[in-house]
Parts: C-alpha cells; structure tokens; sequence
C-alpha cells in the first residue's frame, strides 16, 4: 500500500495534491476560471469522505466588512453541497476586515465526489454575492487559449503590427460585435463600452448581454479613431476602433480568474505571470492588442499622482524637471526590450504626456501644494504663488519633437493630449509649428462641440471654421448636430425637468423640497459625466419598484449646466423622480451650504422637514437598509 501511495504521489503531480488515503486530497492554489469578486481567492481545497474545506483568503478595505451566508453551497455536475461549517469567520455575520485589508478562513461543505474535476462555490443565490466558478481539481497550472475562438481572430490580435497605424479621420457609424467567451450569465447581464474619443471626450454605451448567446452588440456614430474600454464583469480589456467599421471583438471571461493568479503569483515574488489578452479582436487596429507592445514596467511621468512636481519649482525649473524627466523615460523606452511597434507606442503615450504637462503645468504644481498641505477647497487662497510658465518654457519642450506629429492622435491619452494641445489659454510658441496642423484645426474646432452635441450650433458658428484645413472636422460638427436633434425628437415629451424656483439662492433648496413636506426626500446631486453617479443611478433605480417602494419617499436629482443638455434629457427618462438643472450660481451656492465635497452626494429630508448631508450614502446598502427604515 505504501509503494503504491508513494508511486501515485510521484506521477500525480498534476494533482497538486498530497494523498492522505486513496479518497482524500489536497489541491493547493486550485485554478480558478472566472469570478464576480476580486475579493475571495481559495488557498486550498482538502476533499475527503465527509467534507471537502475551502482555505478562504479575503482582501477588501480595512476596517470594512464582508459576509458569507449559511446558505452557500459548492456545485458540481449540477449538483448542490451545502455549507456545514466555518472557521475563522461566522456565517449571517460581519466580518470586519483588519488592518491590513487581508483576512483567511475556513469553510467546510458536503463532500464532493472522489472523481469531481472542478466545482462552482456560490454564496447563496442573491445577484450580489460572491461566485467563484470552475475551481479546478486537476492540477492544471496556467489558461488554456480559449478553445470558442476563432484561431484566425486570435493570430490577428497577437501579431504585433511593425509600426504604429496612422489615425483615421473620418466620420462613420461604427458597429461592434461583443462575443463573451466562457460566458456564465451570473458574471454579467450588461457589456459596457466607454469610447474615448478624439473630440468629445468619453462616451459610454451599454448594450444588453443575450444570456443565451453570451452576445453583445454597440452601434453608436465616431468620429476619428479611437481607443475604448471595455468592462463585463469582473473583466476588462480595451480596444481601438477605426470608424465607420464593423468589428468582432472577442473578450475571455476568465480574465477575472487571471487577474486573481497574478495576485497570487505577484504575493509569493515568483517569476512575472504572462496576462493573455483580455480581448480579440478583427478590423484595422487588432495588432495594437498584442501583449508584446506592451511592458510591465509603466513608462509615465504621473502627472496627476500629486507628486509629479514641486509647488515650490519656479517656471524654469519646472520645465527643465519636465525635459529631465521626459529624457530619462525616452532612454528607458528606447533600451527596453519592447519590439519597434511597442516603443513607438510608449513613446506617443510619453509625448502626450509632455504636452500636457507644459500645458497645465502651473496646475501640476498647484496640485502638488493642495496634496502637501491637504487643502482641497479651491475657493481657499494657497500660500504661495506658483511662478507661471510663459511661451519661452514651452518653447524648450517643442524643440525636443513635433508636439503636432498627427500619430499623437492615436496614443492612449489622446484626449488630455488634444485638451493641451488646443488650449486657449494657451498660445503654444510660432516655433511648434502649429499653423497648418491639425492642432490649428483643433483651436478652432473643439470650443464649437459642446453647441454641437447641445444641438445648438448656428450657420455663423460654422462659417468660422473657413480656415479649418481638413474637412473632417466640419463633418464631424454637423454630424454630431444631426444626432443631437435627433435625439431631442426621441425625448421630446419624456424628459422633464422640472422649473427652477424663481427664488433668492439662499432660499433655493428649502422651495425645492417645499412641495414634499411631510414625506421622506432624497436629493441626489449628480452630473451625466460623473461614472460613480451614473453607476449609483444604476443600482438604485430597481428600489423604485422593489423594497423602497412607496408614495412616502421622494427622490429628487440635481444637476447642472456642465451635464450636455442633450445627454441629460436622454438619460432622465429612465430616472424615476424630480429632475432640477441649476446655473453655475444655483449649483455653487447649495454646494457650499452643505459642504459638498464631489459627486454624488445625497441630502436625507425626514419627514419633519429636517436636513442633512448623509455622503455615507454613497454606501449603497446603507442607504438602502436607512431609508427603508424611514419608510416602514
């Protein structure tokens, strides 16, 4: 018997395993195929003849809380086993997490069968609960290619292009095919893309997922290339799209589990874990996913990290920090061991940047001083004065490339580069040789988009584009303006917005709620650019007709006249409740009264008629378990 455990041990080692009898086992470090939480990882799995342990890891915040139901189970070839126990952590409770934001513990099940190659553990079947699904038994070390793709799209997307493909700029409806590989409909109903785009900054699009299929598809108007992200699930990737083009684009929905063996390979310091693509992709620009481009180490200045530049720089020494530190990561690019094509990108990305550190730079340093000295109100006087760059610092930046070469259009910050590079505060040098580049065309192109996309641009605003060189832009304005009167058509009746009490501001707030009295209001303050407000709007919106359902309870939302009017009239039909637009005085002023500190930010009216900031609402169960209490 001992020979033949020996000899099992010894040509098992797929296993991962340490044998105990013929029928127990031990599975270190199980392969774990795609998860809706970056917060459990299972260590080990001992399976026996009357229970099968998961070693449970934790990272979450600390001092916040998770919870394991006593209704969690393991499944396996359609089969349930239930929870039978715990170590280290109690079932139905709190968990609070320490200090260093890492917690483990045991969890004890059904036994599994003896020839089980891989279960699902499912903390009870509500949609917000923890699901790991495919932990593997077998011993298998790393992903597989996944075997539902197509081998020719694959070949496409890793064979890196030898030079970085010029922009496109043309206008075009753009359509995209989302194919989920390895889909479980529990990792996601919805496939979100957020364009970032050449002109009009980010455009988010969700399309829904067929739960059949696991297909998604986006169609929406672009205007030039651009790069876009992609989120499903726990996974992510991104992508670059020409215009006018149809595209496949295949995502793995393992890449959660992938991401959670590189935190286990990065904790234990073993050799780097090679990331397959999150995404594949056909059309033009598939090449620009290859992984070969791109490097573990991340050639950026970080600007907006607080500690890009000293407040206490003057002009002159900022900018030679600027040059200095361009310099440095230009050498790093060029002895790394990134192919042509990899460099050239790093590099643009590199460019980018410069621009616009030279463009904001008395910003950077202003930064720099608010993060020191923890003054984040705007409104409070900084000590010091930061010494301005002028047109001869900008000068010295220009001299090292052409800050216009029209591949900077296709990096990865295409749009705080555009932002720079067009900024009419700023009047970069004769000696960048602007005229004639499409950075001339920008200055006078970008103050028109928000008319645009407002439907409201005129015959005149246009005639000033006269000296616009490239066509492109002008048939991109009008475009947009077509789409945005169509979507007023579309709207029109449907999104109302509710009159502005014609009233002194310091009597604003107490008129808007007046109407309610006596009810329970929640005034959620909100933008359509701000993703955490769309994502809040998101979550509570089921409330409505669910467990805060109620003609007591009044949800009212303030925004003002940076959301576009055309998007905000899109997106409030699909918003239960009051919708208020204030002016720039409007907004100011009750942002002060209670303190706003960003958005979303929510102010809870009782049913007496008292107020207060309550932004710990932007804990959405805390808000969800206070307001139903409010209501009972």
């Amino acid at each position: 018997m001992c020979n033949k455990i020996t000899y099992l041990m010894a040509t098992a080692a797929v296993w991962l395993a340490t044998a105990c009898t013929q029928r127990d086992k031990c599975v270190e470090n199980p392969l774990i195929e795609a998860s809706n939480t970056m917060t459990l990882d299972i260590s080990k799995v001992e399976l026996s003849d009357t229970a099968t342990v998961l070693y449970t890891d934790a990272y979450f915040r600390p001092h916040y809380w998770i919870k394991i139901s006593s209704e969690s189970y393991l499944l396996a070839d359609g089969k349930k086993y239930a929870l039978t126990g715990t170590q280290g952590i109690e079932a139905d409770s709190l968990f609070w997490m320490p200090e260093t934001g890492e917690a483990s513990f045991q969890l004890t099940f059904e036994p599994l069968p003896g020839n089980t190659k891989s279960f699902d553990f499912i903390e009870s079947d509500c949609e917000d609960c923890f699901k790991l699904f495919g932990i593997d038994l077998t011993g298998k070390k790393e992903f597989d290619k996944p075997a539902d793709i197509p081998s020719k799209v694959i070949q496409a997307t890793e064979n890196a292009p030898v030079s970085i493909p010029d922009p496109i700029l043309k206008v075009g409806e753009t359509v995209v095919h989302m194919h989920l590989s390895g889909y479980r409909k529990e990792l996601a109903q919805e496939a979100n893309l957020y364009l970032n785009t050449l002109m009009n900054g980010q455009q988010p699009y969700t399309a829904a997922i067929n739960p059949e299929t696991g297909e998604a598809t986006f169609k929406f108007w672009q205007y030039g290339s651009a790069q876009a992200l992609i989120s499903v699930g726990m996974g992510t990737g991104h992508i670059w799209l020409a215009p006018g083009e149809e595209t496949d684009v295949y995502m793995d929905m393992r890449r959660s589990g992938q991401m959670i063996l590189k935190r286990r390979t990065e904790k234990k310091q073993l050799p780097p874990f090679e990331m397959t693509p999150a995404c594949y992709a056909t059309g033009t620009y598939a090449g620009l996913l290859s992984p070969s481009l791109y490097s573990d180490k991340y050639y950026s200045m970080n600007l907006y990290s607080g500690d890009f530049a000293d407040y206490k720089m003057t002009a002159s020494e900022y900018t030679q920090h600027v040059i200095n530190l361009y310099q440095a990561l230009s050498d790093s690019i060029a002895h790394s061991s990134l192919p042509t094509a990899g460099k050239e990108m790093a590099m643009l990305n590199l460019k980018q940047e410069a621009v616009e550190a030279m463009a904001q730079g008395d910003f950077f340093r202003e930064h720099n001083y608010r993060k020191v000295n923890n003054q984040w109100d705007r409104s409070q006087r900084m000590d010091i004065k930061i010494d301005p760059l002028t047109a001869e610092n900008r000068i010295k930046l220009c001299k090292l490339f052409p800050i216009a070469d029209p591949k900077l259009l296709i990096g990865r910050d295409v749009m705080s580069y555009v932002s720079a590079i067009a900024n009419p505060t700023v009047a970069w040098p004769k000696e960048a040789n602007l005229e004639g580049t499409f950075a001339a065309d920008l200055k006078l192109v970008l103050p028109l988009i928000q008319k645009a996309t407002d439907a409201s641009l005129t015959e005149a605003d246009l005639r000033t584009l006269d000296d616009v060189k490239n066509p492109f832009y002008r048939e991109a304005l009008q475009k947009m303006q077509e789409n945005a009167q169509a979507t007023l058509k579309a709207v029109e009746g449907k999104a109302i917005i509710e009159k502005t009490p014609e009233i002194t501001t310091e009597k604003l707030f107490d008129a808007i709620i007046a109407p309610y009295k006596g009810k329970v209001i929640l005034v959620d303050f909100w933008n359509t650019w701000c993703a955490p407000c769309r994502m809040a709007l998101k979550a509570n919106e089921p409330l409505k007709d669910g467990e805060l359902k109620s003609e007591n309870l009044v949800w009212i939302y303030i925004a003002n006249e940076t959301s576009p009017l055309v998007r905000y009239k899109e997106m409030i039909p699909g918003i239960k409740g009051k919708h208020y637009r204030l002016n720039d005085e409007q907004w100011a002023y009750i942002c002060d009264q209670f303190k706003i500190d960003g958005i979303p930010s929510y102010v809870l009216v009782d049913k007496s008629g008292q107020y207060q900031l309550r932004n710990d609402f932007r804990d959405h169960d805390l808000m969800k378990n206070t307001l139903k209490k409010m209501i009972e």
